[in-house]
């Protein structure tokens, strides 16, 4: 049996020709079969990654798909600023590309050499079709397969084309899609054979290579172990592309998961059954703090940035999370002086890295005075009979380094106190967070409501001192270390003579 020269079905990983009219020698124009080449020549032609043509293998960097031809974290970034928290800026699906499960059929004009052509059959529409009498799996270069389980594959992707049925140009391609769809090919050709039982329609497909090896690169974050459990099924065996995607979209999955900067950014299959794995993981470039007012315009902040900085636990260097830069924000927002915190990543350059703008607005009320009075008619007695009242001055951002103090007095008409609080939530120079407050308390308390001495004028005071040291060991768990002094001593009102002077608390 010989292979009918005037029709050839190729895939479109071969550059054909541009199509040209049988010449006018020819016996008999087969008007399906030049009708199957305009029509083909209106489908998109794509290439199989994995397909090897004169020792160049092609990647799956050279996507046709938009997002796939020049992927990058920046491009990443911009999509995640453009969309919503829950939207994955980063997922995108091997499957759902035409390169793995597109394959076109041209045909290409042999040598006339007079050979009957084949007449069409009845058809509906404008789609006509040709009886198949045997279909069949063959190698590319036309002999069977060594592995009956691929041919197997390729036989069970097959939907429409089957013996003794007449098909279309459009069902005949389909098929060639559903082959490669199976995973287990880089390329299928449809090639027609005219045979005395009539056309024998034969799938020359080249099988993937087996798994031997991984080679991965720019994957800092991600655990060695992740990836080898990842693949560790595969070894030794026929690449599939359907398992690879679902690989891939796990190693998405875990930076999504996570919050982190980080995705699949290319695979490569080498010689030898080495499968290369390139991650791109977009890195901390720079942070800075921006102040605007509550309209959005920048402004000139009283709070140090570096104040700012010191409580943030994204570093340069570190791939970005927006899991941590979300902590970093509530912990910005612990402080106590600011209204409003948001992180904006934004691309740093065509290094592949991420500049992070921390944009802040301030408290208006940083500080201020409070006070207030009054008069009682308890006591009438004295230069300031009746005269109670208390006075406040207070600062929470003191110095822009997010200190707070605190005076205050309190005045009755027969006792007083007097305050002073100081604190200080981060220790500069120190790199444990350790905080510090320090208090002083002057009190003066009337000796009759203590001793039941009506008509006594004995008069009570106290000075109370302390510090305190307050550092974090584990989350939640923190250490707290201080000392108090106090001095209470008994004096007689408008008398040189001390009644007494104790340390200690006076009980």
């Amino acid at each position: 049996m010989h292979q009918n020269e005037d029709v050839r079905f190729t895939s479109s990983s071969i550059k054909l020709p541009q199509f040209s009219p049988f010449t006018l020698h020819h016996p008999t124009l087969n008007p399906f079969f030049t009708n199957l080449h305009l029509i083909l020549q209106k489908f998109p032609k794509f290439q199989h990654p994995f397909h090897q043509n004169g020792g160049i293998s092609q990647t799956l960097s050279k996507f046709t798909h938009p997002f796939h031809q020049k992927f990058n974290p920046q491009n990443a970034i911009l999509q995640f600023l453009s969309t919503p928290r829950n939207i994955n800026p980063f997922s995108w699906s091997l499957s759902n590309t035409p390169l793995l499960c597109c394959a076109s059929i041209a045909l290409t004009q042999s040598n006339l050499d007079g050979t009957p052509s084949l007449g069409p059959k009845t058809g509906s529409g404008n789609e006509e079709r040709v009886l198949i009498s045997e279909v069949l799996v063959r190698n590319k270069d036309g002999e069977e397969l060594e592995r009956k389980d691929l041919e197997s594959e390729a036989l069970n992707a097959l939907k429409a084309c089957r013996p003794n049925s007449a098909l279309t140009v459009r069902e005949v391609q389909e098929d060639v899609h559903r082959i490669v769809a199976s995973g287990y090919f880089c390329s299928c050709m449809p090639v027609a054979v005219d045979t005395r039982d009539g056309i024998r329609l034969v799938f020359q497909v080249e099988p993937n290579q087996e798994f031997h090896g991984l080679v991965c690169e720019g994957a800092n974050v991600l655990p060695a172990r992740f990836i080898e459990d990842s693949f560790r099924d595969g070894y030794g065996k026929i690449v599939n592309i359907k398992r690879l995607d679902e690989i891939i979209s796990s190693i998405n999955g875990w930076y999504m998961e996570r919050g982190l900067f980080g995705a699949v950014s290319g695979i490569e299959m080498l010689s030898g059954g080495m499968i290369r794995l390139e991650v791109s993981e977009a890195e901390v470039n720079n942070i800075t703090i921006r102040f605007l007012d509550r309209t959005g315009e920048p402004t000139v902040g009283k709070t140090r940035p570096e104040t700012i900085l010191r409580q943030l636990t994204t570093k340069k260097g570190q791939v970005y999370s927006m899991l941590q830069g979300k902590r970093d924000v509530d912990t910005v927002l612990a402080m106590g002086i600011m209204e409003d915190v948001s992180i904006i990543p934004q691309p740093a350059g065509d290094t592949g890295k991420v500049d992070l703008v921390m944009n802040v607005v301030e408290r208006k009320s940083g500080g201020g005075i409070s006070a207030g009075g009054g008069i009682s008619s308890g006591i009438t007695s004295g230069p300031l009979a009746g005269l109670i009242g208390s006075c406040a001055i207070y600062h929470k951002n003191l110095f822009g380094r997010n200190q707070k103090l605190n005076l205050s007095l309190e005045r009755g008409q027969i006792d007083s106190i007097f305050r002073i609080n100081y604190t200080d939530p981060w220790i500069e120079g120190d790199d444990k967070r350790t905080s510090r407050s320090m208090m002083i308390q002057n009190s003066r308390t009337p000796g009759s409501l203590v001793h039941n001495h009506p008509g006594g004028s004995l008069t009570i005071g106290r000075v109370t001192a302390g510090i305190e040291y307050s550092r974090p060991f584990r989350p939640k768990w923190n250490g707290t270390a201080g000392i108090i002094f106090q001095l209470s001593f008994l004096f007689e009102f408008l008398s040189v003579l001390v009644l007494g002077m104790t340390r200690g608390i006076l009980s």
